[in-house]
């Protein structure tokens, strides 16, 4: 006999890995922020990092290039889903990047930073 606990859905983004190790205003890393919040609000998280890749052209058709570590969390229900938007806009914001990868469900979208 086993036992079996639903986690939900599932969300995966990729950060750019090497600003990850950016100090925010308030002294701790992008990593650090990224993982004191999904630990706080989803209790968890998984993240993969090394040959993690991408290239992509913008609305000018100009090419870029990224490496990356990718997350992935788990919840119950769509509400998380908007929190967890606004803090990856927050983050790109803060690292000064264009926008960042997202997947929930069947979608894929791009974050793109906070302005107030």
């Amino acid at each position: 006999m086993y036992r079996k606990v639903t986690l939900g859905r599932m969300a995966t983004f990729l950060l750019p890995s090497l600003k990850l190790k950016q100090r925010g205003s308030n002294g701790e890393t992008i990593e650090e922020a990224v993982h004191q919040f999904l630990v706080s609000k989803f209790k968890g998280y998984t993240a993969a990092s090394g040959n993690i890749f991408g290239f992509w052209k913008d609305e000018n058709g100009v090419e870029s290039y990224g490496e990356h570590k990718e997350y992935k969390v788990a919840f119950v229900g769509k509400e998380m889903i908007p929190e967890l938007e606004f803090f990856l806009s927050q983050i790109a914001d803060s690292i000064q990047e264009d926008c960042i990868y997202f997947e929930t469900g069947e979608d894929s979208l791009l974050i793109y930073p906070f302005k107030a």
